[in-house]
């Protein structure tokens, strides 16, 4: 079951050198802005590099301060053992960023909105965006933030359910602090190693890096999935002209430097039985010259991440995804399978 729930876009910046992700407010009945009032900083690419320029994917993470039973516990242990099962790296904890986001979280209960940005003047404001707010909460200035906003505390099952915050939850962050109440969630990550530079949004360099020759996948081997996804339920919508499609299938590479580029040759999914299943293939703009004639310049999508959308629901039952392609001019392939219900 589809909880179509309303969500706002992890704030993620870019530019050319990057897979660009627009940064939405929160959708329709929210009642938040679909782009920013002022766009978020954006990472130009390192000029003398910090050592080290990043690290590898963490396999294990300290003890949360989170009190049991806590919402904020369950949404960082389910990241947690989503991105490790992932191979993308746990995230520590940062109380600082787990009082931007709580600052955040009142804020959009004051003010009845799910967004990133604040307005000055209105109730709860701490900073314009979620940089200025980390800030404001005494974190360091010296890093990249980024959000993703929810008005469900099952916020992380919604991110996974989605395209545009899938990537962002899964990508190369190493910090994270969490709010989780009031029928709101809010989570606030930050890239520190390698950033050179800070600001609102997430560079594409620094932080946990997957090795070159290693790929991360969504859903990922076995997982049981909802095998329906409402596009109008993501802002911004990753399929306009879909009422409803399946669970969306992410497969991604490392892509630091901004001649790496993920192309597709093929992107399938088989579902009980070995039907095909009719899908649409998502690609970022510097992979579409390279990539099957049929795939979809997406222009949200990060370098080195590409998507699998089904244009229908799946039913119940084992699905297999192949994915067929190229990271750099060097070939990968790889078969998986998960359960929808």
């Amino acid at each position: 079951m589809n909880k179509k729930l309303k969500f706002g876009l992890s704030a993620i910046s870019v530019a050319s050198l990057m897979a660009l992700a627009a940064c939405g407010g929160g959708g329709g009945d929210d009642g938040g802005p679909k782009q920013p009032t002022t766009p978020p900083t954006t990472p130009t690419g390192p000029t003398t590099p910090q050592e080290p320029t990043s690290v590898p994917p963490a396999t294990s993470i300290g003890t949360p301060t989170y009190p049991a039973g806590d919402l904020r516990l369950t949404s960082y242990s389910d990241l947690n053992s989503y991105r490790v099962a992932m191979g993308v790296g746990a995230l520590r904890q940062d109380p600082f960023l787990d009082t931007a986001a709580d600052n955040h979280l009142a804020y959009m209960k004051a003010n009845t909105v799910v967004a990133h940005e604040e307005t000055q003047g209105k109730t709860g404001f701490t900073g314009v965006n979620p940089y200025e707010q980390a800030v404001a909460a005494g974190a360091s200035r010296n890093q990249w933030i980024s959000q993703a906003a929810s008005s469900s505390p099952f916020c992380v099952d919604s991110f996974k359910n989605s395209v545009y915050h899938l990537q962002g939850i899964t990508s190369n962050q190493e910090t994270i602090g969490i709010a989780n109440r009031d029928g709101y969630c809010v989570i606030n990550f930050g890239v520190s190693t390698g950033a050179n530079g800070s600001g609102y949004g997430l560079p594409s360099w620094g932080g946990q890096q997957l090795a070159a020759s290693s790929m991360a996948y969504s859903p990922v081997d076995g997982e049981r999935v909802v095998g329906d996804f409402t596009p109008a339920g993501e802002s911004p919508n990753p399929a306009p002209d879909l009422s409803s499609a399946g669970h969306p299938i992410m497969f991604r590479v490392p892509a630091a430097n901004a001649g790496d580029a993920l192309t597709v040759s093929s992107f399938t999914l088989t579902g009980p039985g070995g039907a095909s299943v009719p899908a649409r293939v998502l690609v970022p703009s510097n992979a579409k010259s390279g990539s099957a004639a049929t795939a979809v310049e997406d222009g949200r999508l990060y370098r080195g991440v590409v998507f699998l959308l089904p244009t229908q629901p799946l039913a119940a039952g084992t699905y297999t995804a192949t994915f067929a392609g190229a990271r750099n001019s060097v070939a990968i392939s790889k078969s998986w399978s998960f359960t929808a219900f």
